[in-house]
């Protein structure tokens, strides 16, 4: 019996970039930088979502005053 998979391990380029509300350039920089991790199979790009969890989390938070109320 085939698991689905309610969390993906890993995402291709453009989910990954959704995920994180980043642009494709900034996520092919923190690559670059090696502050993201990304897998090559085939000729696809697949994120780590642990590396991109990872990343986000290590963000600082923001100031109170640039929090918006909804």
């Amino acid at each position: 019996m085939t698991e689905i998979i309610s969390h993906p391990i890993a995402f291709r380029v453009p989910a990954a970039c959704a995920a994180a509300g980043i642009s494709r350039t900034r996520l092919y920089e923190l690559i670059a930088a090696g502050k993201i991790e990304a897998k090559a199979c085939g000729g696809r790009t697949l994120i780590l979502a642990a590396s991109l969890h990872a990343f986000i989390a290590s963000l600082p938070s923001a100031p109170a005053a640039a929090r918006r109320k909804r």
